[in-house]
């Protein structure tokens, strides 16, 4: 407080030397003639025709000082019209009379052929001719003297109004507005003072907490915040008002302010006229906006709560799916503001001034030059949602990725790999992909997905049996259904080996690489548990002198890997010989 207190006393200070130093500017005595003073009419009045009167009912134009009419000019002299006769004499008794050093004694008649000159010393005031007796209907000495007596007049009354007594009475006035200015501002401080502390004290019982669901928009601490930050603007604001009402109290006591008053109340005047007239004008626009903006408001409600009825499941409508509510819903949304912004659009204020066509046709053309993937991006979401290709969660492959569905917006979609690796796909090419989706059977149609694998194994193992260790394997994995029961296809007969289709139905495809990994581990233990060696469709071996292949675990104890044999008299005599020792 006490750096606005000292900050006033130096402003009080400064208007009152302002003030003290206001009559010696205005006793500067001119010295010289002022050419725009001189009236050069003497050559002019030499010739009478150079002289034009006028009717009573032309205008007439008034003489003033401090806005305090003397008398008025209608004659027109050639060259010099009246109004300008009007304005160059007002000119020149205020600048007498603004001059405290020249004596209104010293201010006399000078009598010339048809007109009289009010002169002071060497320097003419103002001329009053023949034409203008005429239209006052008097003689020209007697209208001259009038005109003289109520010129000295004015300017007493000026001079008195402007004296020094007078300012020092002015001073006081300031002074005594500058003290009722401090204790307003004291007041004002302490009631903002006063205003923060019960804003502190009743916090917990004025305020509470805005949340959206789970997420907290504003805090006690920051709505008392935003309040205080409006109780400061509003006390700045009576403050800035004070301030001006202070100044133009001023403008009162201080002459050369008075124009700057006049100027600052009618343009602050014109402005307040203009801006009602404007609001006044607009109020058919305004209604229209707000009848707009209301019905879209209503619209989107009756949307939110249509779509959020069919989602939950209240509300079902033959061929429409509770999934494409959402999307439905956001995309009647976005149409329904896009409308509602083309309509008012060409009533808000400024909508034709060139600055805003300009800034709507730069947002066209980015529109236009970067705009064609993301349409593309956005026509192939609405696709992929309306195809019902996939949803969240499920298990797709996508050209070579595969995956779960983890994110689906309207521009891209995302994969987790089972590398929980991040696969960002761009909606434009979903819709030029085939998408495999493992979980919609499941989904949809409440059958179980079938995983396969393939087994070759060599024609000297009996299919039956191959047949039922495969379904044994399929069952020891507990992610495979018992019904339906696994089966088993055998799809080619190739050239060393028959390959052995194994199918089993699941209903968690989310995790069909955990659900393999464990169909081929029951797969190797149970052939191997059978005897059956797992062999690639071209493998070869020869068993004289070869361990057997399958684990020691599953051999005999007493199992010793043979010799090698050669019967070289047997071959020569053609003799037959155990089939084991054959290469196979």
């Amino acid at each position: 407080m006490k750096k606005y207190l000292r900050a006033l006393s130096l402003f009080v200070l400064a208007v009152s030397l302002i003030i003290l130093t206001t009559p010696p500017i205005f006793s500067q005595v001119a010295t010289e003639s002022d050419p725009t003073t001189q009236v050069s009419i003497q050559t002019q009045a030499n010739s009478p025709a150079q002289t034009k009167t006028t009717s009573p009912k032309e205008q007439n134009f008034p003489v003033t000082l401090d806005e305090e009419r003397l008398f008025s000019f209608s004659s027109v002299i050639e060259g010099i019209p009246a109004k300008n006769r009007a304005e160059e004499t007002s000119k020149a008794i205020e600048k007498v009379a603004k001059n405290f050093a020249i004596d209104l004694d010293s201010i006399q008649i000078l009598e010339l052929e048809g007109l009289r000159l009010v002169s002071e010393r060497d320097n003419t005031v103002f001329a009053v001719l023949e034409a203008d007796a005429r239209v006052a209907n008097k003689p020209l000495d007697k209208l001259a003297d009038e005109y003289l007596a109520t010129t000295k007049d004015a300017i007493a009354r000026y001079r008195i109004k402007y004296s020094r007594k007078r300012l020092l009475l002015k001073i006081g006035l300031v002074i005594a507005e500058a003290i009722a200015l401090i204790l307003l501002m004291i007041l004002l401080r302490k009631l903002l003072n006063r205003i923060n502390r019960r804003i502190e004290v009743f916090k917990s019982t004025l305020f509470r907490p805005i949340n959206i669901q789970n997420w907290q928009v504003l805090s006690v601490e920051q709505e008392a915040s935003i309040v205080e930050g409006l109780v400061k603007c509003i006390y700045w604001l009576a403050v800035a008002a004070i301030f001006f009402a202070y100044l133009s109290l001023l403008t009162f006591h201080l002459p050369q302010a008075q124009p700057w008053r006049k100027a600052v109340f009618q343009s602050l005047l014109e402005f307040l006229d203009n801006l009602g007239q404007a609001a006044i004008a607009y109020l058919p626009n305004l209604f229209t906006i707000l009848l707009t903006i209301v019905i879209a408001y209503y619209i989107i409600r009756f949307c939110r709560f249509f779509f959020g009825a069919i989602r939950q499941g209240h509300l079902s409508i033959p061929g429409f799916y509770p999934e494409w509510a959402r999307p439905t819903q956001r995309l009647l949304v976005v149409l329904i503001i896009a409308l509602t912004l083309a309509t008012i659009f060409p009533l808000l204020p400024g909508a034709k001034s060139p600055a805003f066509r300009g800034i709507s046709i730069f947002a066209g053309a980015l529109f236009t030059l970067g705009g064609a993937s993301t349409i593309a991006n956005l026509v192939g979401g609405f696709i992929i949602i309306y195809t019902r290709a996939f949803q969240i969660g499920d298990r797709v492959q996508v050209g070579d990725v595969i995956g779960i569905i983890l994110e689906k917006t309207i521009l891209s979609t995302r994969i987790r790999t089972a590398k929980n690796e991040i696969v960002t796909i761009p909606n434009a090419n979903l819709i030029t992909t085939n998408i495999k989706n493992f979980s919609t059977a499941y989904r949809d149609i409440n059958q179980p997905i079938i995983l396969y694998t393939v087994v070759t194994l060599g024609y000297d193992v009996p299919w039956r049996n191959v047949h039922r260790i495969l379904k044994e394997a399929a069952l020891l994995s507990p992610s495979i259904l018992k019904d339906p029961a696994p089966f088993v296809l055998q799809t080619s007969l190739g050239d060393f080996s028959v390959s052995y289709e194994l199918n089993a139905y699941t209903e968690q495809p989310s995790m069909m690489p955990n659900i393999y990994s464990e169909l081929h581990q029951n797969i190797q233990d149970k052939c191997n548990e059978a005897g059956i060696e797992i062999l690639s469709p071209q493998y070869s071996a020869v068993r004289d002198g070869n361990q057997n292949t399958m684990p020691e675990n599953y051999l005999p104890k007493d199992y010793q890997a043979p010799g090698f044999r050669f019967n070289p008299l047997d071959r020569l005599l053609n003799k037959p010989h155990d089939s084991n020792n054959h290469q196979k």
